[in-house]
């Protein structure tokens, strides 16, 4: 790897590091019960908070995805088919997003420049996800996975873009093969959820009261 042209490397740093990011949502998913949109979603939306940093990252992909539920909302009403519901939602998606950067720019929020290269396919289809989730099982359940899948993107984007991570793993690709084992083990795992555990448990304590 380390013979690589250096552009090139810097590609693979990142890329090699994406199976760490899908060891965590499998680990948030499986083993503790955080909700997320999507299995890999939230490992995409913390690629994407590489444009941004973190906060900044937050706090735009909250805002473009307020705004995209209202109007995705209304394109509901229009009765349109799937595919030119989603190509508005996606000009919508790229106004709001140009919109932010006019905004941070007069602000002089530097910072701010680089959202639009903030992947505007992925804020789209978390937007129509989220809205599906919304009508399908309801607001809370909207929100919480929101939630969770933001959660999520933050801890993997700690992971992904720790320095000393990403050398090591790139000095040494082969404990990528690690990694596949703890999948392996996780992909075996037929017990309860941590959350889960504390649900049952408070029922549990409810009946001996």
């Amino acid at each position: 790897m380390l013979s690589l042209p250096a552009h090139t490397q810097e590609t693979y740093k990142i890329i090699i590091m994406i199976p760490i990011g899908v060891l965590i949502i499998l680990i948030l998913r499986i083993l503790i019960g955080i909700p997320t949109i999507g299995t890999f979603m939230p490992v995409l939306i913390a690629l994407a908070f590489r444009d941004t940093t973190l906060l900044w990252g937050i706090i735009f992909f909250t805002l473009v995805i307020i705004i995209g539920l209202s109007f995705r909302r209304y394109f509901e009403s229009l009765k349109l088919l799937t595919v030119p519901r989603l190509g508005m939602l996606l000009t919508v998606v790229v106004l709001i997003l140009a919109g932010i950067t006019i905004l941070t720019n007069k602000l002089e929020f530097q910072t701010g420049l680089s959202v639009s290269l903030f992947p505007m396919v992925i804020l789209t289809m978390a937007i129509e996800r989220i809205a599906i989730l919304w009508e399908e099982r309801g607001p809370n359940e909207a929100l919480t996975t929101s939630i969770g899948s933001l959660f999520s993107s933050s801890i993997i984007y700690l992971f992904i873009f720790n320095d000393s991570l990403e050398y090591i793993f790139f000095t040494f690709p082969s404990l990528l093969l690690v990694i596949m084992a703890l999948m392996l083990l996780i992909g075996k795992y037929r017990g309860y959820r941590l959350s889960e555990l504390m649900r049952f448990n408070s029922l549990i304590n409810k009946k001996k009261n």
